[in-house]
């Protein structure tokens, strides 16, 4: 109740899932103000104990970021990582679960999605 609360208060109830259209869902428009807060923390992980740095906070470099952490057995990038999904939207998470972002034996990708409310 309370999620579909904030949903519809912050506006993230009106964002489309990714198969609704042509287009590309994008990431930088939807994620949260804890969404890019952990998005920060894994790119900040991610450079200091892989040294991979992706330079710009465009959609396709925070898909490679994603991408590139899903790969990766550790398990602070890993805790990061779930927080940032947890912390998207529904239909940003229905569009990380469906891609080829999050890699296919991810945990992510592996559990079903939780019912609609």
């Amino acid at each position: 109740m309370l999620r579909a609360l904030w949903r519809r208060t912050t506006g993230q109830g009106d964002v489309e899932p990714a198969d609704s259209g042509n287009r590309e869902l994008s990431l930088t428009e939807h994620l949260t103000h804890t969404g890019r807060y952990h998005l920060e923390r894994l790119q900040t992980l991610v450079e200091l104990r892989y040294e991979q740095t992706f330079p710009d906070r465009s959609d396709a470099s925070i898909r490679q970021l994603i991408h590139y952490a899903s790969r990766i057995q550790d398990q602070d990038i890993q805790r990061e990582l779930l927080l940032l999904y947890l912390n998207c939207p529904p239909a940003v998470q229905a569009h990380l679960r469906s891609g080829d972002i999050i890699d296919a034996d991810h945990y992510i990708r592996t559990q079903r999605s939780p019912p609609e409310e």
